[in-house]
């Protein structure tokens, strides 16, 4: 089974394709959470998760760096500056956005895991846009590894295709605040690790459980990772419904159109056991029923 957990003008269009493959010092004042709760056990015998990233078999996988530069404070100051004054701004050219459920999120505390349906590459920039600036500027949107091949491999690439394939991979990482999430490759207690630690520093974090976008609009079944990170990290999950992204830019689209595009919040969910297919299915009902 798969994790199914992916993320998402030229600059603009450059970021926003990496990503969908795919700060204030403190939230509302407070200070950022203790990591230890995000901690996950080194345990030698391991846990069995089902999902993309299986469990490493051989002391040979190769490890998975993360990225930890882009939670800096440089790196934090120049992406607060740019995602109001000319990224995010671009995205109003194509999107009539509606927003609803932001109630549910005023009386809540940071960090928390968004998990929304898939239908475009405009999908992260959509609900940055739609969120709040207490959480828009402390979100982590997971991308898929592999679409950075290139860039994780170069031996195998051209120079010219490495080259590209990392700066989108920085940009992404910059803008975004992104983080790589392997969805055919081992790494899940790596993965499990890191997504504790941005935890840890006050982020939440966006996945889209689906692993793949739409080509109709529809919600596909989602992938059992959504109920394992959020029960084996203990953190409430957020279902968010997107609603007309697939037809602003459709995966067959090279450019987008103007559209009007919904995006809702749903009430958090706390997720408990080992059965994370069907704490995933919660996840799931939760989005489809916004």
């Amino acid at each position: 089974m798969r994790l199914g957990v992916r993320v998402s003008t030229c600059a603009f269009a450059a970021c926003v394709a990496a990503v969908s493959c795919l700060q204030s010092s403190s939230v509302a004042g407070a200070p950022p959470p203790d990591r230890r709760a995000f901690h996950v056990p080194r345990s030698g015998s391991g846990v069995q998760v089902p999902g993309s990233l299986p469990q490493a078999s051989s002391p040979k996988t190769q490890a998975i760096v993360f990225p930890s530069w882009n939670r800096s404070p440089l790196a934090w100051f120049l992406r607060r500056i740019s995602l109001p004054t000319w990224i995010l701004p671009l995205g109003y050219i194509f999107m009539e956005l509606k927003i609803e459920g932001l109630e549910h999120l005023r009386t809540l505390d940071g960090p928390v895991i968004f998990a929304a349906n898939h239908q475009s590459h405009l999908d992260t920039p959509a609900i940055m846009m739609a969120l709040p600036a207490k959480w828009r500027y402390r979100l982590a949107p997971a991308m898929a590894k592999e679409f950075f091949k290139a860039h994780f491999n170069p031996q195998q690439y051209s120079r010219r295709e490495w080259f590209t394939n990392s700066l989108n991979y920085y940009l992404s990482c910059e803008f975004f605040n992104a983080f790589p999430l392997p969805q055919r490759e081992a790494g899940t207690r790596q993965t499990l690790r890191y997504i504790g630690e941005v935890l840890g520093d006050g982020y939440s974090v966006l996945i889209f459980p689906e692993g793949k976008r739409t080509m109709t609009g529809d919600i596909g079944r989602f992938m059992p990772g959504v109920g394992m990170i959020g029960a084996r990290l203990s953190v409430p999950v957020v279902p968010v419904r997107l609603e007309g992204l697939e037809i602003v830019l459709h995966q067959k689209m090279k450019f987008p159109v103007r559209g009007p595009v919904r995006v809702a919040f749903g009430a958090p969910i706390r997720l408990a056991g080992e059965d994370y297919a069907s704490l995933a299915g919660q996840v799931e009902q939760a989005v489809r029923s916004l």
